[in-house]
């Protein structure tokens, strides 16, 4: 088990919150549970993320501390099975007018997200996961 694991415990029909070792919680539950993210969207939100936390030294160091850095992430589903994504796409969006060497700023971002990006390097390499049930 890692050191920071995550627990997810019901509180409630169909919705539980997820909380880690430094106190922070989020409510998950089914699509339409209000206040809440489904699973699919964690998985969206962690893969935002992660890009922007990788890139983020990158990108800000150029367009000053101030500067906005928004990641989105969507999915596209597999048509041949609802429960499962066909495709994740990920955008970051800054202002980058102005920035000199644009196109290499560009390369060295999705160098380090392909590199350093541990929750899109481990969904693109699929992660076997290992499930353990109460005998």
């Amino acid at each position: 088990m890692s050191s920071t694991p995550v627990e997810v415990t019901r509180t409630g029909e169909h919705t539980f919150t997820a909380t880690n070792s430094r106190g922070a919680e989020v409510a998950v539950g089914r699509d339409g549970a209000p206040g809440a993210f489904t699973p699919g969207e964690l998985l969206l939100a962690a893969v935002a993320a992660c890009s922007a936390v990788t890139s983020e030294n990158l990108v800000i160091r150029r367009i000053g501390e101030d500067g906005e850095l928004v990641a989105r992430a969507d999915r596209t589903k597999n048509p041949d099975d609802d429960h499962k994504f066909a495709e994740i796409q990920v955008s970051l969006d800054a202002d980058l007018d102005g920035v000199p060497d644009r196109d290499k700023l560009l390369d060295a971002v999705q160098r380090a997200i392909e590199n350093y990006c541990t929750v899109s390097r481990s969904v693109e390499e699929s992660t076997p996961i290992t499930l353990t049930l109460p005998r």
